[in-house]
């Protein structure tokens, strides 16, 4: 019975909570952020399928590597997370900066300063997100609380959707289901190959050497322990439905008159994901074990998507990048 109670868990509610904030929110910023630098008309971000899946293969290769060669690679990694989540955490509350200036009379002073050929602009919002993300990334290193580690673990996601977006869902689509069989072989069947399971050993050797912000983590209300979720699990499905979310807004899907009765696919998508997560506590209960978040993930998120694009004649529209915009820039900021 003790272990039911992990249904009515604070931090049951709180792994489904977060990494849907992170999705929603970060979908949001990317699209902010393509839009006002003007990404979507310069570049469409579409990828070839064929290297699409690449990524799994490489994602394979640094699995083996940090399996045979941990000690060597531990604190190449430890320099890779320390920059990617300064700058994580800059770009993050960069916008919160922004507006909180003006509301304390402080003026969001700029200077323009001359790197390679490019002219950038500095702002003081700007100096004080990345001095916030200093502060808040050496807290991480030197207090190793999983607070902080959430907190870099989300700034994490919710960047990467702007700087990892892809404007093809079917190749998208492809690189999800790539990466849950990736994702079920690295954690049952590698066992058969190297004697023991590749992924657990990895996260295992990873998490007991320091706390990286590599997942988030949510103490236990009920028994003691976390309740966790890898970030991975978060920004492959993200990255998917962040499309969708932009394919929502350029065709209006969600609006009246569209098929989907007012929804639109993003917010199908989200459902879909809520659920794979329910679905993946459901199994940790039964089988008293840790699961591959991405093996109930990727079909709660993919498969309604595709099912309601058919049923409204979307499929095909869904399918295919999104072109350069039909709408001027100020009407899709303003969207």
């Amino acid at each position: 019975m003790g272990k039911w109670l992990m249904l009515i868990d604070p931090a049951s509610f709180l792994i489904i909570g977060i990494p849907v904030f992170a999705i929603w929110y970060g979908s949001y910023r990317s699209y902010r952020f393509n839009i006002e630098n003007q990404l979507l008309i310069m570049d469409n971000n579409d990828m070839p399928n064929k290297w699409l899946l690449i990524l799994p293969c490489i994602g394979s290769l640094s699995l083996l590597t940090f399996f045979y060669y941990m000690d060597a690679m531990y604190n190449i990694l430890i320099c890779v997370i320390v920059i990617t989540s300064l700058l994580a955490i800059s770009y993050v509350t960069y916008p919160l900066f922004q507006y909180l200036l003006p509301k304390f009379s402080i003026h969001d002073s700029s200077k323009k300063l001359k790197m390679l050929d490019d002219e950038v602009t500095i702002t003081l919002s700007s100096v004080i997100a990345f001095v916030c993300g200093v502060i808040l990334t050496l807290f991480w290193y030197y207090s190793n609380h999983y607070i902080f580690v959430n907190f870099l673990s989300i700034c994490s996601c919710i960047t990467a959707f702007s700087f990892m977006r892809l404007n093809n869902l079917r190749g998208l689509t492809m690189l999800l289901w790539t990466f849950l069989i990736y994702d079920v072989f690295w954690v049952f069947y590698s066992s058969y190959f190297f004697g023991e399971s590749v992924m657990e050993k990895v996260a295992v050797k990873v998490l007991d050497k320091f706390y990286l912000p590599m997942l988030i983590s949510v103490p236990k209300f009920f028994g003691g322990g976390f309740s966790s979720l890898g970030n991975g699990d978060i920004v492959l499905p993200g990255i998917y439905m962040c499309q969708l979310y932009f394919l929502d807004k350029y065709y209006r899907f969600g609006e009246k008159n569209n098929g989907i009765n007012n929804f639109g696919y993003f917010k199908i998508s989200v459902i879909g994901y809520i659920s794979g997560l329910i679905i993946s506590l459901f199994a940790v209960l039964i089988t008293e074990s840790g699961q591959p978040a991405l093996l109930y993930l990727v079909p709660t998120v993919t498969l309604p998507t595709i099912f309601f694009a058919h049923k409204c004649g979307h499929l095909s529209i869904l399918m295919k990048p999104i072109p350069k915009p039909k709408q001027d820039q100020e009407s899709l900021i303003n969207s």
